[in-house]
């Protein structure tokens, strides 16, 4: 029967002729239609027309779309890598390229070493940071050894319209240093698969510190003389004082009047009169607009420090002197002053010297302003405007003496003229710093004598200073300076504070205070004007 012959064929796993038979045992007349010939085919285990092929086909698709994935995966993998070493090299070049600009104003070869260095320091790739201070120059070496040709450093200025370095001269030092860096041969993981089996990155970088407005503030208050006077005896010593008394009387010319010589002569008498006659100072004007001779013989009789001194009735250029820098120290009433050495004023003369000499030989377009404190209303007084001529500050500060204006000391009046010339006439561009120079007693304001008024006042200005990120340098000169408050104006606005103390020469102090100058200088914002994110 076909039955049978339905059974034959599936037990030969012949499903095809099985389905043949099944169609013929259903045409047969009176036969009982299958119930579900598609159920029963299934049960046999035949699939339906064409799945075998599509599943064929979607295994094929399967193992394309797997290598596919890997080769993107892996492509993934090294393109990461590849933007991960861009990045520790744009990383590595801007750092050495502003490394190697802050140290220009040493040299070009400071410069190209330190770049060296920072470029050894930031690794690319898979090289090793430096853990071994020791072997630093050793590395230093083996990098160039292999990197050396691959290395551009270029030094000039920036100009900012053509964004190119233009040459240095010498009256235009660099200011600006670029440094290009090529890596080639930078191994792949998965490249050298598909025949990629090194990359190469560059990047390149210009760094250049900004211009600078500076203004000195110096100190003209009668105390800048308190070094060179008998009351300092106790503080400095008698030799000290009395070598800085011979020393103006020398600066002055050695003058002499009627039978004074330096040294001072006793008169036990109190007749103004028989002392005048003595001195052989009837005849002989008194040589300034301001003081007489009267009323420097009565000093020397009843002064408090000249007694205490052991020169009471002692009458010289010694104690003629003294009566000068303590009763008659401004301008108008001893105008010769300035060009005597009077401490600590000398010092703050030395200073600007030794800040101006060491701009000249460091100068990238900055420039230099004079503020003075007081000026004869008693308030700050600017001197010299912004300019890049320096010896303008140079000529200007050694023109001036203790007193010059004013008796009394408004630090906080030097520092708001300083503040707002910066703010007013300073250059959108530039770094905007003070100096300030002074022996830290303040005691006045613009409504006079209040030193606790007075030192609110310079506090609120270094806060202002503050906000407006002006550093303040300050430079405390003289035995009776307020260290304190110097350090209290420096450390508010981010400066540093360098004291020189009194009753030493500069000459002994020079090296310390080059330092503290190198310092100051240093203090020059760097910036990237150009690199692989900026062109």
């Amino acid at each position: 029967s076909l039955t049978s012959h339905i059974r034959a064929a599936l037990e030969a796993g012949r499903e095809d002729v099985a389905e043949n038979y099944a169609i013929r045992l259903e045409q047969q007349p009176g036969a009982t239609p299958m119930k579900n010939p598609t159920r029963t085919r299934r049960h046999w285990g035949r699939c339906p027309d064409g799945a075998g092929k599509r599943r064929g086909a979607v295994l094929v698709l399967t193992a394309l779309l797997l290598v596919l994935l890997a080769g993107m995966l892996a492509f993934s993998i090294d393109l990461g890598y590849m933007y991960t070493v861009q990045g520790q090299l744009d990383r590595a070049v801007d750092s050495a390229a502003l490394a190697g600009a802050g140290k220009l104003f040493e040299g070009d070869q400071a410069a190209y070493e330190e770049v060296v260095e920072y470029l050894v320091r930031n690794p690319v790739g898979s090289g090793n940071t430096v853990t071994d201070e020791s072997q630093i120059e050793l590395l230093k070496t083996e990098w160039l050894r292999q990197h050396q040709n691959d290395l551009q450093v270029s030094t000039g200025n920036w100009d900012p319209v053509t964004r190119q370095l233009q040459p240095a001269t010498l009256s235009n030092p660099a200011s600006a240093l670029e440094v290009s860096m090529d890596y080639s041969g930078m191994p792949t993981f998965f490249g050298r698969i598909l025949g990629k089996e090194t990359f190469s990155v560059h990047s390149k970088a210009i760094a250049t510190y900004q211009p600078r407005d500076i203004v000195v503030v110096i100190d003209l208050s009668a105390s800048m003389n308190d070094d060179s006077e008998l009351k300092s005896l106790s503080r400095l010593g008698r030799r000290t004082v009395e070598a800085n008394l011979y020393q103006i009387w020398k600066d002055l010319g050695s003058p002499k009047y009627g039978k004074m010589r330096f040294t001072p002569r006793y008169i036990s008498t109190n007749n103004t009169r028989k002392i005048k006659r003595a001195l052989g100072l009837n005849r002989v004007p008194y040589p300034y607009p301001s003081g007489s001779w009267n009323d420097y013989i009565s000093y020397v009789k009843y002064d408090y420090y000249v007694r205490r001194a052991g020169y009471r009735k002692r009458y010289g250029m010694l104690t003629l002197i003294n009566y000068w820098l303590y009763r008659k120290p401004l301008h108008s009433q001893t105008p010769d002053l300035w060009k005597a050495s009077c401490q600590p004023i000398q010092s703050v003369k030395d200073a600007v010297d030794v800040f101006i000499d060491y701009m000249e030989q460091n100068t990238t377009q900055d420039r230099v302003g004079l503020a003075v404190y007081n000026s004869s209303r008693g308030v700050g007084s600017l001197e010299v405007r912004l300019t890049k001529n320096f010896s303008a500050t140079r000529s200007s500060t050694r023109a001036k003496q203790a007193g010059h204006y004013h008796g009394w000391t408004n630090i906080g009046g030097g520092l708001q003229t300083a503040r707002q010339h910066l703010q007013n006439e300073g250059r959108p561009a530039s770094f905007k710093m003070i100096v300030l120079l002074t022996d830290g007693v303040t005691n006045w304001t613009a409504r006079g004598y209040n030193p606790s008024a007075a030192r609110a006042q310079v506090i609120s200005e270094a806060n202002l200073c503050k906000d407006l990120g002006y550093p303040v340098f300050t430079i405390s000169l003289g035995a009776g300076a307020d260290k304190n408050m110097m350090d209290q104006v420096a450390d508010l606005t981010g400066g540093t504070h360098f004291n020189i103390p009194g009753g030493r020469s500069v000459a002994q102090y020079r090296l310390q205070l080059m330092e503290a100058f190198r310092q100051i200088a240093a203090h020059r914002p760097l910036k990237l004007v150009a690199n692989n994110y900026r062109e």
